[in-house]
């Protein structure tokens, strides 16, 4: 019978210092930093809390990745039997334990010049700290070093005794609800009730909750000056939007603002679109380093983009979607020197009927040079407004996408404006509509009409067999239904299309059906 080997020197020692917290406490100041980081690993894991306080006072790297190991024990442990606490209850108890122990470092003074953590990471990076060795933990560390000496320009001088880095979400289930993330409200609550010694830093912060005066609350405890890219996707009405609004002008380094659905629940008059328009463009006026500016459904921008969009700013992108505007507002982003470095445009769901077609000549005339993204979808655009953009088009040499679905072009401007872009040749997305011969009647309908789509498909493969052998070419029509099908058809090298693939599913957005060629590189058809 043989004898069982006993456990390594090493491992008896870690169970040895799991056990009692008075031992690791006096043990672990001694302890070589790669035994430290796989001790804190096992701690962290077998959730020995009362050694946790003691190991993240004595933590002997300048940066801990918390919110990664966290994760890593999620994967360990995906299957939580019925009954058991869930992993994000777990991870609420180990985290208070943390916060208790940092607590019980910052209050003791004696022991400050001791003490080396200085970043702890609540953010989805540096994955290998925990499982890659060495040589990972060396990386991660350098990386962290070289982001400090870039420095934060803007932000405050003062050294705090403690950093926190992370990325912001707040979701919630209920309107009365800032966010279901119970370890992210613990975190900021406790940040926010020790500023003078910790500061947070979030570069991203994503708002998907009604809960806007709790969210407000909640991020006293950021430096509002620390985020780069803001997101609201939440249906809220005027008062919190008189009180969130004003807070634009404390995130002076803000480089993304997306704002969607702010929109009131009953019709403004005129007088209060004006009072809004004003209010927003106040303070965002004041963020000189804005880059792209994306709006989606706000109700007062119609006859007021000129107040919203104008110098200091000098934005790169802007998106303007499913919001009121008038043939004015296109006319000032041709004039505004705001604009005159855009590289992206997008125009979707806004409705261009009537408007002179020289309109959105002119602007892109003013941004031909820079141009490497156009998107006007569902813009109720006809023949006579896309042929006019023609020759201004023809002088984006930079452009990368062009996206024009959801209008009513004729088979025979359609063919004009792919010859066009099929000359553009940094060009390597194209979106557009079956023209208005794929129908009966040539009205825009729920379905197309085969017979009428297949002669369409005959007249496009001589196109593109002139245009560019090479060009792989994808044709969709579109339609409401709730079965959606996606059909592919290939041109193979007898000129013929046929089926490769087939799609369907339930769904309640546009169904299409989808041609396109075999070969590698082109344009598609939408």
């Amino acid at each position: 019978m043989s004898m069982q080997s006993p456990p390594p020197l090493d491992e008896l020692v870690q169970q040895s210092l799991l056990k009692s917290e008075t031992i690791a406490r006096a043990a672990l100041h001694d302890l070589p930093t790669l035994s430290f980081h796989d001790l804190f690993m096992n701690a962290f894991m077998g959730e020995h809390n009362e050694v946790l306080k003691a190991m993240v006072q004595a933590w002997p790297f300048p940066y801990l990745p918390l919110m990664t190991l966290m994760d890593l024990w999620k994967k360990k442990t995906p299957h939580v039997q019925f009954g058991d606490i869930t992993p994000q209850q777990r991870n609420l108890s180990t985290l208070k334990a943390l916060l208790e122990g940092l607590d019980r470092q910052l209050s003791w003074k004696a022991h400050k010049s001791r003490w080396k953590l200085q970043v702890l990471d609540w953010r989805d990076v540096h994955r290998d700290f925990w499982t890659g060795g060495p040589r990972a933990v060396s990386a991660a560390l350098s990386a962290v070093a070289r982001s400090k000496e870039m420095g934060k320009p803007g932000l405050s001088d003062k050294k705090p005794n403690l950093t926190i880095l992370t990325h912001l979400c707040f979701k919630a289930w209920c309107p009365t609800c800032s966010t279901h993330d119970t370890l992210q409200l613990c975190l900021l609550k406790w940040a926010r009730q020790r500023k003078a010694s910790v500061h947070l830093y979030c570069e991203k912060v994503m708002i998907k909750s009604c809960a806007g005066f709790k969210i407000l609350k909640l991020l006293r405890a950021v430096r509002l000056d620390s985020i780069h890219e803001l997101g609201v996707f939440s249906y809220w009405d005027e008062k919190r939007m008189k009180t969130f609004v004003p807070q634009l002008k404390k995130m002076k380094n803000l480089h993304r603002l997306h704002f969607s659905s702010l929109r009131p629940k009953l019709l403004n008059s005129a007088s209060k679109n004006n009072w809004y328009s004003l209010m927003y463009a106040l303070h965002l006026g004041q963020l000189q380093n804005l880059r792209e500016l994306h709006v989606d459904d706000l109700f007062f921008l119609e006859a007021n983009l000129h107040k919203i969009i104008r110098s200091p700013i000098h934005l790169e992108a802007l998106s303007v979607s499913s919001s009121p505007l008038k043939e004015s507002d296109l006319k000032h982003l041709s004039q505004c020197a705001s604009t005159s470095q855009l590289k992206s445009l997008t125009l979707r769901r806004i409705s261009m009927k009537g408007f002179k077609p020289d309109t959105l000549q002119v602007l892109l005339d003013k941004l031909a040079s820079n141009l490497e993204t156009l998107v006007l979808q569902h813009c109720d655009l006809i023949d006579s407004q896309i042929l006019a953009i023609l020759p201004a088009l023809s002088l984006c040499t930079q452009l990368k996408t062009f996206s024009c679905y959801g209008n009513h072009f004729s088979l025979g401007t359609l063919q004009v404006l792919l010859h066009l872009t099929a000359g553009l040749s940094q060009l390597s997305q194209g979106l557009y509509p079956a023209p208005l011969e794929s129908y009966e009647s040539n009205v825009p309908a729920q379905f197309v009409y085969p017979e009428l789509f297949a002669q369409v498909r005959a007249e496009l493969t001589q196109v593109l067999k002139v245009l560019r052998p090479s060009l792989r070419v994808q044709t969709c029509t579109y339609s409401y239904n709730i079965c959606m099908m996606y059909q592919y058809y290939s041109l193979d090298p007898s000129g013929d299309w046929e089926v490769t693939e087939e799609h369907r599913y339930q769904s309640n957005l546009r169904c299409y059906n989808c041609v396109h060629s075999q070969h590698s590189e082109g344009i598609f058809f939408i």
